[in-house]
């Protein structure tokens, strides 16, 4: 806002004619206010989701489309400046706290920066995205492989599937999404890796869950982190039970895993009966010795499981 006042300033300075401007009704820039005012016109258009007003004597009014030239081309130099600086903090350049409170708006509750990734049309999602947007302050802009969004977001689980729903209706693409929420723009850098690190997860391991939080994937982040080792120790208790699995119960253990082993949901989602659930689960524990129904067995199940299929490729 301050380089606007000042740039308007400048224009002032160049060619002395008095005239007002305001954004969302509240003043902002009033070149001569003392000066006497004849019968004045007034121009009103948008910014986003802003509106700007201009207000000047009618007998300038030749010099009004001018003047919102000039605005908007300020503001879309803001814009590039804002974009330059995302790029920065997400690569970990350092810049000044002075540099960020002058050029970034400021950091609210409801900020997130949200990281998507497909395989292909990427700027097409990129352009189609931004026209989602066209209308708000959010920033939308294409690093490396992926599209980085940030902005206010009121409801930030609404939003997400939204952005998963109009590549896939626009593109036929689907896309995994990861979004973090923003306390500092400092702390960009950060949140990116994280989102991506998450986004590597679900594929390492196939998930078939594609769009994550700020507490997604903890189980995904400490297996993970075992070393090859233990997951191998882990993974001989299993490896004769898994060979004689078929493509039903893989489905059913990847799903039953997924609905945090809720078994109306996951009967639900796996368009079955429950008692053929109940029946299939009995099947792998028959294979495998272990019951994914308790806690316990469930959690070196999922880590085993998951280390075979990744393994395997499967």
């Amino acid at each position: 806002m301050k380089g606007l006042v000042k740039y308007l300033q400048e224009i002032y300075e160049n060619c002395e004619i008095p005239f007002e401007v305001y954004i969302e009704d509240e003043s902002i820039f009033k070149a001569n206010p003392n000066s006497p005012k004849e019968s004045i016109v007034e121009n009103i258009f948008f910014i986003g989701t802003k509106k700007v007003k201009i207000i000047i004597e009618e007998k300038h009014i030749d010099s009004i489309k001018i003047l919102e030239f000039c605005i908007k081309d300020k503001c879309k130099d803001d814009y590039n400046e804002k974009e330059k600086i995302i790029l920065q903090l997400v690569q970990n350049f350092t810049i000044s706290k002075e540099k960020i409170k002058e050029v970034m708006p400021q950091i609210k509750e409801d900020t997130f920066l949200i990281t998507v990734s497909l395989k292909e049309k990427i700027i097409e999602a990129l352009e189609a995205l931004k026209n989602v947007y066209n209308d708000t302050d959010i920033m939308i802009l294409n690093h490396k492989d992926t599209i980085i969004l940030i902005g206010g977001f009121e409801d930030i689980n609404e939003h997400v599937s939204s952005i998963s729903d109009t590549i896939y209706v626009s593109f036929y693409e689907k896309c995994y999404i990861s979004y973090s929420n923003i306390k500092e723009y400092e702390f960009l850098n950060k949140a990116y890796i994280d989102n991506v690190y998450k986004i590597n997860l679900a594929k390492k391991y196939k998930l078939s869950t594609m769009i994550f939080g700020q507490n997604s994937l903890l189980f995904e982040k400490i297996m993970d982190n075992l070393n090859e080792e233990g997951k191998e120790t882990i993974l001989n208790d299993f490896n004769d039970g898994f060979s004689k699995l078929d493509e039903d119960m893989k489905k059913t253990i990847e799903v039953f895993f997924k609905l945090d082993l809720n078994l109306s949901e996951a009967s639900k989602e796996l368009y079955v009966h429950r008692n053929t659930l109940i029946y299939r689960l009995d099947k792998i524990q028959k294979y495998t010795t272990y019951d994914i129904r308790k806690f316990n067995d469930a959690v070196l199940f999922k880590i085993a499981f998951f280390h075979w299929r990744q393994k395997n490729k499967i």
